[in-house]
């Protein structure tokens, strides 16, 4: 999860790139092109202007969906190529959605939206290898310095070693000279990793470092591709003391780096993966379709509600904030945003209760702030119906296993009280859900969203006891009674 910079320092200037919208408008014409050039005459062309005209819109709304225009196009990664897939690949399934709404695809092959995927993903990629090779040809030649390098050996290939032989590639100025690799796995020994041979295990150090000893070649320093074990034993210490007997230096590059690779697999492995049941693997597949759909269909009056965001309260028009989802994993949740900025033109500090727009205030009131939450659904970070995420520091302590299961748009706890529900009682409702989660239960729940959509939320006492709650004791009475 990469988080996004703060809602308040947005500006709508860089997130469309004028390259980009021509790649966007070429790309439908070139699909049309390539399946049958005669779209452009006679009674078809209408078919095809119309065609036309919802790619391009939907082409620079997914520009600014998933931020393209930001990125610096001379730099290009592979995130940014599967950005760039996922812009075109849903630029295409929302033209040929919109277009057969309205046309059922009248007078356009039906392989023109994968011609038009392929075209656009195509000359977006296209226009950042351009850029990339102006930039190149716009900085200065660097000359290698001629010195003598250090010749190193790096123990362990893998992403980290990969990763460290291109920046020497890029940025070593010949200082550094990587002669071989050592692995301990048998099916790598003779291979090479960036034209570097993996020679030997690391156990056969003393011999490498003597043979390359014999051709002139003196070994000055180990690169151990990990992290330094925090009790001083693993499975690097045979490699360590070899080089205490050869007087070799060694270094593990995940310190040198600054990259903790043991404390991320200890945090993914300490998230609890949840046994999902039959019910809620088939529950899964079904909303990420009524998500998808519903989106498509609640498109008009999102793209009003994202006008009068706009008008009422500013650029940006979306609202994000971390949340802790399924396993305790961090995602961003997406809303519109109701409030208007933190700070006024002058960069004074305005009050939250100061902040509320009238146009925030009803779509509030009708939940309609959280329509972009359909995306959360399709993208598998949230369900329609499960406990409400919420931010890392409210999380109850009392509640066993409201993390083991996706959170939802609405819930259990959402239904009988909501906000006017404490922490510790959402907690108690929630985890009395995830014990409960059936089909029947989703439905009253969504029923009773209506009703709390209409009436406003009612706090019940209901719903505590049977979650399991003793009632009436001093305990209970106090939380029931909590404002």
């Amino acid at each position: 999860m990469t988080a996004h910079r703060p809602t308040s320092n947005v500006t709508i200037r860089r997130f469309l790139n004028p390259w980009d919208l021509l790649c966007v408008a070429l790309a439908p014409l070139a699909a049309m092109a390539l399946r049958d050039p005669d779209m452009f005459t006679g009674d078809r062309i209408s078919s095809s202007a119309i065609y036309w005209l919802i790619g391009w819109c939907m082409g620079a709304l997914m520009l600014l969906a998933f931020h393209l225009g930001r990125s610096l196009n001379h730099f290009l990664s592979m995130r940014e190529v599967r950005t760039v897939g996922l812009a075109a690949i849903s630029t295409a399934a929302l033209t040929s959605l919109l277009h057969f709404s309205l046309t059922r695809l009248d007078d356009v092959a039906r392989s023109v939206p994968f011609l038009h995927f392929l075209s656009l993903m195509a000359f977006l990629l296209f226009a950042r290898a351009v850029a990339s090779k102006r930039a190149l040809l716009r900085e200065k030649p660097v000359h290698r310095v001629a010195l003598n390098p250090e010749h190193v050996l790096v123990a362990g290939a893998n992403q980290l070693a990969w990763f460290y032989m291109r920046m020497l590639h890029e940025f070593d100025l010949g200082r550094t000279d990587v002669v071989a690799v050592l692995d301990s796995d048998p099916s790598l020994l003779g291979r090479t990793m960036l034209g570097h041979p993996i020679l030997a295990p690391p156990t056969e150090l003393r011999r490498v470092v003597t043979e390359y000893a014999i051709h002139g070649v003196q070994i000055g320093r180990v690169l151990i591709a990990a992290n330094r074990p925090v009790d001083g034993r693993g499975s690097w210490t045979e490699t360590e003391e070899l080089c205490r007997e050869l007087s070799i230096a060694v270094e593990y590059l995940g310190d040198a780096l600054g990259i903790d690779l043991e404390g991320a697999a200890t945090e993914a492995e300490a998230a609890p993966l949840p046994s999902l049941r039959g019910y809620m693997l088939w529950k899964r597949v079904a909303e990420t379709i009524i998500a998808f759909c519903a989106g498509v269909v609640l498109l008009p009056l999102a793209a009003i509600v994202a006008v009068g965001v706009m008008i009422d309260v500013g650029w940006p028009v979306l609202f994000w904030q971390k949340r802790d989802g399924l396993g305790g994993r961090g995602f961003l949740i997406y809303k519109f945003r109701t409030l208007h900025a933190p700070f006024d033109r002058n960069g004074r500090f305005v009050e939250e209760n100061q902040r509320m727009s009238r146009f925030g205030d009803m779509l509030r009131r009708y939940r309609l702030d959280e329509l972009p939450q359909l995306w959360n659904i399709v993208a598998g970070n949230m369900s329609f119906v499960g406990p409400r995420p919420l931010l890392p520091v409210d999380q109850p302590d009392s509640s066993r296993s409201r993390l083991n299961v996706l959170p939802g748009i609405t819930g259990w706890a959402q239904i009988h009280g909501g906000k006017l529900v404490s922490a510790e009682d959402k907690g108690v409702l929630d985890d009395w859900y995830v014990e409960h989660a059936s089909f029947w239960l989703d439905v009253k729940i969504m029923a009773r969203t209506l009703r709390t959509i209409v009436f406003g939320d009612d706090r019940t006492v209901a719903p505590l006891t049977e979650a399991g709650e003793e009632p009436g004791s001093e305990r209970d009475e106090a939380r029931l009674n909590a404002p």
